[in-house]
């Protein structure tokens, strides 16, 4: 029988682990790679978990903010996950997307702004860092809170040659704010606008600073 569990650090760690792979288990929109990996189980012995893991890699994401309007930039976009998952594939999101390789997460942050709103930060502030679904892929975000002048940006948008389309919308500080006290469920389901959403309401002061810092 196990003790009682004692008090912990909300701090991530590492472990040892022996690691096998990548196996390649299919190739198609992101590689999708099996691993095995044996590390230690309750009481010492050895756990073998067998994992199929979808290889994604550092991602970027941007809360656009217009201090001046006073409102957030949003996007919608077809999201084929969405549509299986809830029926509902029109997400709404902010700016995102891959970093490609040698690319600084800043300079990708930028480049996905200009892609997916048609306008680039005059600022950038890195807010925050997780792993969106790290049961099923290695994907890591940064994101950032951009300020921008929304009166610049157009109602389409996307990257042509990654047959992406986006659809730019304005939304009052106030309204979008409200939707994370809406009742359950949230009326947006993008995990990405919901992490930077809270972390506006959360730190409000840092904003204000940063905005008299890039006036």
């Amino acid at each position: 029988m196990s003790g009682r569990a004692k008090v912990g650090e909300l701090a991530d760690r590492s472990i040892d682990l022996d690691l096998t792979g990548p196996e390649e288990v299919g190739a198609g929109f992101r590689p999708y790679h099996r691993f095995i990996a044996t590390l230690e189980g309750a009481g010492g012995a050895r756990l073998r978990q067998r994992r199929d893991i979808l290889r994604v890699g550092s991602v970027v994401g941007v809360l656009a903010y217009d201090p001046a309007a006073d409102c957030f930039v949003l996007i919608r976009q077809f999201r084929l996950g969405a549509q299986l998952a809830t029926g509902a594939g029109e997400l709404v999101e902010i700016a995102a997307g891959l970093i490609d390789p040698e690319e600084e997460a800043e300079a990708a942050a930028r480049r996905e702004c200009v892609e997916e709103l048609g306008v680039a930060p005059r600022a950038l502030l890195p807010i925050a860092r997780f792993l969106p679904s790290p049961g099923v892929s290695d994907e890591y975000a940064t994101v950032y809170l951009g300020l921008i002048d929304s009166a610049d940006v157009p109602d389409v948008a996307g990257e042509p040659g990654e047959t992406e389309l986006t659809r730019p919308f304005l939304i009052s500080v106030d309204e979008a704010l409200a939707g994370l006290a809406a009742p359950f469920p949230t009326p947006f389901a993008n995990g990405f606008v919901l992490i930077a959403l809270q972390w506006f309401a959360l730190n409000r002061a840092r904003v204000d600073a940063f905005v008299a810092a890039n006036r």
